[in-house]
């Protein structure tokens, strides 16, 4: 079976389109512009939470900010008797990176909670 593609990060294309700079990027987040350059390269992992707080400080939906590349077969499997084989691939991505914030999400409502009880 086919393991999707890293998406490519669209981050860059936006931030320019706005006129911001990465140290102004840098600073928003609160890292270093090394740290902000090598996030928007890919060099580095971004998380879920960081790649929201990107996309809400260029006003965009964080969907946006992500360009998945198709694998050579899926254009294949789309002209065969596949039908949408590629827009499950895409599904399934989706899926995944909303999976994921889900996840962080309830870390982050459980944590709430315990200092709440330990109040």
């Amino acid at each position: 079976m086919h393991q999707p593609d890293k998406p490519d990060l669209r981050i860059r294309a936006y931030r320019e389109a706005k006129g911001y700079t990465q140290e102004y990027m840098a600073e928003m987040l609160s890292i270093c512009q090394s740290t902000y350059a090598n996030l928007e390269s890919g060099k580095t992992t971004l998380s879920i939470t960081r790649l929201l707080h990107i996309a809400d400080i260029l006003e965009t939906d964080f969907t946006n900010l992500l360009e998945f590349r198709r694998h050579p077969l899926s254009q294949n499997h789309l002209k065969g008797s596949h039908g949408n084989h590629g827009a499950m691939d895409m599904h399934q991505e989706t899926k995944g990176v909303y999976d994921q914030l889900i996840q962080e999400m309830r870390s982050e409502i459980a944590f709430l909670r315990s200092l709440i009880r330990t109040s």
